[in-house]
């Protein structure tokens, strides 16, 4: 008897490891940068596992000879989607992508961000402070881009 449960220990414990490694990978794998064959067009594709609209903003991190750039992507991703194709944007410039080199998604779970009923004053100036925050954000992100 104890000869059996040791080795339901070992496969439980075994089991319980696999799953600790493979479970961040499939939170990872929300949204997916994929490079054309022709290495002109980068396109974002999301999978939405929740029962809600999902708010997803990717960057993908590209590889260009002697440098990097990056294609950037927010959009709403419908409730149980897979594979949704939020863009797909080819290099104006004529430069070819090398390579994926990262994909950054922040696509956090529509549940976790619903707000607690607020009266609704306030609700629309926290919606106007937000937005100039990410306009400003935006406008900084753009000045940088400049610079470089």
């Amino acid at each position: 008897m104890a000869a059996r449960e040791g080795v339901f220990m070992k496969r439980w414990f075994g089991a319980a490891a696999i799953l600790s490694v493979a479970c961040p990978a499939f939170a990872d794998n929300v949204a997916i940068c994929t490079l054309s064959t022709d290495r002109k067009t980068v396109t974002i594709t999301a999978s939405n596992p929740y029962a809600q609209v999902m708010a997803c903003e990717v960057n993908c991190h590209m590889e260009i000879p002697h440098g990097f750039a990056t294609v950037l992507c927010a959009k709403p991703v419908p409730a149980g989607a897979r594979n949704f194709v939020m863009c797909a944007e080819t290099d104006k410039d004529g430069m070819l992508y090398t390579r994926v080199k990262e994909t950054e998604a922040n696509c956090p779970d529509p549940a976790a961000l619903a707000p607690a009923k607020k009266d609704e004053d306030d609700s629309d100036a926290e919606a106007d402070e937000m937005m100039k925050k990410m306009l400003k954000q935006g406008q900084e992100f753009l000045d940088r881009q400049k610079q470089k």
